[in-house]
C-alpha cells in the first residue's frame, strides 16, 4: 500500500519533509530547516530516515524551511538526483552557499564562547557540502512549457506546475500505477496569492488527484486586496517621511525583497511616495535579485504592462541602491531619516537587520514594516505580539518605533485561497494540510470541510502515515 510519512511541517511551518513510498520506492518531497527556537533548530541535526533509504528527492521551491537540509542528506548518504525547476536549482545554491556561511560563523562563535552542548559545536554542513549536492540536481521545466512529465524512477513520474510563491516555485503531482490504475498525487509546496508581482497566478494541475498535501500558513486569515494593502503602505510610508523617521522592513532575501522592491518602484514612478533613499541591505538578496533579472521570460504578463521604457528593469530605479560590503551597511547608522531599509532575516533572527533594528526600534519617529510569516520563538514573532523589550545583539533594548504588519505583502495564499485552489483540482478525495500552526491548519480544515463535505481533510502530525 503506498502512503506518505511526514517527518516536518506537520502541526508546524519549517522542516518541510514528506516521504511518499510507492512500490518499494520512497521520493522524498522537500529536505526543508527547523527554523525557530534552539531546541527546535537541534532537531536538524539527524534525520528520522536513513538519507540511503531515499531513491528520488523534488523540491517544491528555494525557501531555506523547504531545502535547507539538502546538503546534510548528500552528506550522510544520499546518491538519488535532486527534481526541482532551473530557476530553483539556482536559486538554491546561492541559498545554501549562505547558509553554510551562516552555519560556519555560528559554530566559531560556540567553540570560542563554549556555548551549548559537543553536537551544537559541530558543522551540520559546509560550503563543500553545497557544492557536492549541486551536482545532484536534475532541472524540469514547468509543465506549461512542455508536455510535462518527467520520469524520476521506473514507472514513477513528476510534473511541475507554477506555484506563484517565489520564483522557480513549483506544484509536484506524481504519477504512479497501482493495481493496474493510473493514480495521481500532489504537493502544493507553497501556493502563492493571486496577483503577486512578477509571478503567473498558481496553477491548479489538469490531472485527476487523489491525495493533496496543501500548505495552510495562512488558513485562518483573509489578506486584503493587493490594492488596499498598497494603499496602507503608501500613507505609512508617506507618514514616517513626513517625521523624518527610518523604516526598516525585514524581508526574505528570496521572494520578499524583490516583491516589495517592485511595488515601491510602482509607487515611487506614479508619485504616490517622495522619491527618498533605499536600500536593499543583503549581499543574498543581491545576487538573488540579479537571478530575477535571468529569467525574465517567466514573468506575468502585468509585468510588461507595469514597466514599458525599453531597458527598464522593475528591480532597480532611481532611488534604489543595493548595498554588499559590511563596510557600506554600517554607514547606514548614522543616516538622518527619511530612509528605508530592506534587509534579511526575514524574521529578524540574524543577519544585517538586527543590526539596524538596534539602531532604530527605540525611538518613535521609526518605524518596522513586518510583510511576512513570524514563526514562533523567533524576534519578529515577539516583536508582533507586543514586547516592550527585545534582545538583540545580547542587548536588551526598548521598543519605542512604530511596529506595522503587512500580511498582504506575504508570498502564501491565505485560507480563502487556499479553499478556492482546492476546489478546482479534479477528482480530489483526501487533503493532508502541513506547513501550518495548529490554528491556522483547523481553520482551514473547517473551511474546506465547509466547502464540500465528502473530502476527507486530516492534520498529519510529525512522524504519522498515511495511505494513499
Amino acid at each position: 500500500m503506498s502512503s506518505i510519512t511526514f517527518f516536518g511541517a506537520a502541526g508546524s511551518v519549517t522542516g518541510s519533509k514528506h516521504l511518499v513510498s510507492i512500490a518499494d520506492k520512497n521520493i522524498l518531497l522537500d529536505c526543508g530547516m527547523f527554523q525557530g527556537l534552539p531546541d527546535v533548530r537541534n532537531r536538524n541535526r539527524a534525520f528520522p530516515f536513513d538519507p540511503d533509504s531515499i531513491d528520488a528527492v523534488v523540491l517544491s521551491h528555494a525557501h531555506l524551511d523547504h531545502c535547507g537540509m539538502l546538503p546534510l542528506l548528500v552528506k550522510r548518504g544520499y546518491k538519488g538526483s535532486i527534481f526541482a525547476t532551473r530557476a530553483t536549482q539556482e536559486v538554491t545554491s546561492y541559498i545554501l552557499e549562505d547558509s553554510a556561511g551562516i552555519e560556519e560563523q555560528d559554530v566559531m562563535y560556540k567553540r570560542k564562547h563554549h556555548i551549548g552542548s559537543p553536537d551544537e559545536r559541530e558543522l551540520l554542513f559546509t560550503r563543500d557540502d553545497v557544492e557536492a549536492t549541486m551536482k545532484h540536481f536534475v532541472p524540469i521545466p514547468y509543465a506549461r512549457s512542455r508536455d510535462g512529465w518527467k520520469e524520476i524512477l521506473p514507472g514513477i513520474s513528476v510534473k511541475l506546475y507554477d506555484a506563484g510563491h517565489i520564483l522557480g516555485s513549483s506544484i509536484i503531482v506524481l504519477r504512479y500505477s497501482e493495481g493496474g490504475k493510473m493514480r495521481h498525487i500532489a504537493y502544493t509546496g507553497d501556493v502563492g496569492p493571486n496577483g503577486v508581482p512578477m509571478l503567473h497566478d498558481p496553477e491548479v494541475p489538469q490531472e485527476e488527484i487523489h491525495t493533496l498535501l496543501m500548505e495552510s500558513t495562512y488558513g485562518n486569515r483573509k489578506h486584503l486586496p493587493m490594492e488596499e494593502a498598497q494603499e496602507r503602505l503608501v500613507k505609512a510610508i508617506n507618514a514616517v517621511c513626513e517625521r523624518k523617521g527610518a523604516m526598516v522592513v525585514p524581508a526574505f532575501s528570496l521572494g520578499r525583497t524583490q516583491m516589495l522592491v517592485y511595488t515601491i518602484h510602482k509607487m515611487v514612478d506614479a508619485g504616490r511616495i517622495p522619491r527618498f533613499p533605499i536600500f536593499v541591505d543583503s549581499p543574498l538578496a543581491t545576487d538573488i535579485t540579479n537571478i530575477y533579472k535571468h529569467y525574465t521570460a517567466e514573468y506575468d504578463s502585468e509585468t510588461a504592462t507595469d514597466f514599458t521604457r525599453p531597458g527598464e528593469s522593475p528591480l532597480a530605479f532611481r532611488n534604489l541602491e543595493y548595498i554588499q560590503s559590511a563596510e557600506d551597511s554600517k554607514k547606514l547608522n548614522g543616516r538622518v531619516g527619511p530612509f528605508m531599509v530592506i534587509s534579511a532575516s526575514g524574521m529578524m533572527t540574524a543577519g544585517r537587520v538586527v543590526h539596524h533594528l538596534r539602531n532604530t526600534i527605540s525611538d518613535k519617529k521609526n518605524a518596522v514594516f513586518i510583510t511576512g510569516y513570524q514563526a514562533i520563538g523567533t524576534t519578529g514573532r515577539r516583536i508582533l505580539e507586543g514586547a516592550k523589550h527585545i534582545e538583540l545583539h545580547g542587548t536588551f533594548v526598548p521598543i519605542h518605533a512604530e511596529i506595522l504588519l503587512f500580511n498582504e505583502f506575504s508570498a502564501h495564499a491565505d485560507g480563502e485561497q487556499l479553499t478556492d485552489f482546492a476546489s478546482q483540482v479534479h477528482g480530489l478525495s483526501k487533503i493532508a494540510l502541513v506547513h501550518g500552526e495548529p490554528k491556522e491548519s483547523q481553520a482551514l480544515q473547517a473551511g474546506l470541510q465547509k466547502k464540500n463535505a465528502n473530502w476527507n481533510v486530516i492534520l498529519p502530525q510529525e512522524g504519522e502515515s498515511i495511505s494513499i
